[in-house]
């Protein structure tokens, strides 16, 4: 197992790579399919725990796993949650018996108070426990909400390169922790009646399944998405510093979009759909507003975008694979806006990441 640091500042694959296969466990849906249509109903898991309270006393609000308890530990929930939904792939069970090269990139939270310390080492030694060591390498990006963007970018390459057969692209993170969410609730991040600038957390995870067109063609399955580019880079004014002496003004996040400019050119298509991470601090907000007077000309409705905490919670490193199966799951039924969607995210630490993905007119569909 290695651990990665991201240096895709804006990638185009060489060669045409796709997603065979998508999985998904959140707090409105174990799967992908029904996370997705609770998602577009607007329905959310948002409730109050049933014994974590905040400083005045009041029930903490979150989104919780339909089927875990309260009261089981965050190591344990994050590997449950984290296995779980790679099981739900395509050639999971095979996936080092196969005889092709995998390379499992697991995206993890930054640290944070009440995260054990190597949970992102636990969660690899955990997946290669399950799944065999034979044909399977093992990578992690501890980059939080920006994770999974920057392990598409991760992944493309190492497809390209020759490196892996297979790539699948699994995020998990869970702020289940009482130690965690003290901690939120002291520096003003948990949302409640008393602090509007905060956030409810949730606990997810999601996965990706990549492939060249051809190799999925011979495993009989579906190209389901292209991953066109994945763009990436750092926001100087990051949400600790912001307001001390200087404000973000989405410079990070607009580079990271500009980045995609050469697909858009190059295409003559712009984005239609657009997912991301927006939870409901001000920061965030603030930050989206200034990008989108920079990079409105990427985009047929900058201004449209979704925001699926409102639903499943804050998923943090969860977030990119899960957005990949809302993109997909509105693009095969039917009520997505166009077929180019643009996945989102930011992490505390500053890293901004995009990945473009185009979908099929009929998705899914059979390789060529």
């Amino acid at each position: 197992m290695t651990m990665s640091t991201p240096s895709v500042a804006a990638y185009f694959p060489r060669t045409p790579i796709w997603l065979a296969g998508l999985a998904a466990r959140t707090p409105v849906g174990l799967r992908p399919e029904s996370a997705a249509a609770a998602v577009r109903a607007g329905i959310s898991a948002i409730a109050e725990h049933p014994f974590f309270v905040d400083r005045n006393g009041e029930p903490m609000r979150l989104a919780q796993d339909a089927v875990m308890g309260p009261d089981m530990p965050l190591a344990e929930r994050m590997k449950e949650l984290l296995l779980s939904t790679l099981l739900q792939l395509p050639q999971a069970a095979s996936l080092s018996a196969n005889g092709l090269r995998t390379l499992l990139i697991i995206c993890a939270p930054e640290q944070r108070p009440g995260l054990p310390d190597g949970v992102a080492e636990m969660l690899g030694r955990a997946a290669m426990g399950r799944f065999g060591a034979e044909n399977l390498r093992v990578q992690y990006l501890a980059y939080g909400h920006a994770a999974g963007m920057l392990a598409f970018g991760v992944a493309a390459k190492a497809i390209d390169e020759d490196k892996t057969d297979l790539a699948v692209v699994a995020g998990v993170d869970s702020y289940h922790e009482h130690q965690t969410l003290e901690w939120m609730d002291e520096t003003g991040q948990l949302k409640s009646e008393v602090n509007r600038d905060g956030f409810f957390p949730g606990e997810a995870a999601g996965a990706c399944l990549l492939a060249r067109g051809d190799l999925i063609s011979e495993l009989g399955l579906a190209l389901l998405g292209r991953l066109t580019a994945v763009s990436a880079a750092s926001e100087r004014i990051t949400i600790k510093l912001h307001g001390k002496e200087e404000v973000c003004v989405g410079e990070g996040l607009s580079s990271a979009f500009l980045g995609l400019g050469p697909a858009v050119e190059r295409d003559q298509r712009k984005i239609t759909d657009t997912y991301c991470d927006l939870n409901g601090q001000r920061y965030r907000n603030e930050e989206l507003v200034y990008t989108i007077l920079r990079v409105q000309h990427l985009s047929d409705q900058a201004t449209h975008y979704l925001h699926p905490a409102d639903c499943w919670g804050d998923v943090g490193a969860a977030s990119g694979p899960l957005f990949a199966a809302l993109a997909h799951a509105a693009a095969s039924k039917g009520y997505s806006r166009g077929s180019r969607a643009a996945l989102w995210a930011g992490s505390e630490g500053g890293q901004r990441a995009v990945t473009l993905l185009d979908f099929p007119a009929n998705s899914p569909r059979k390789a060529a």
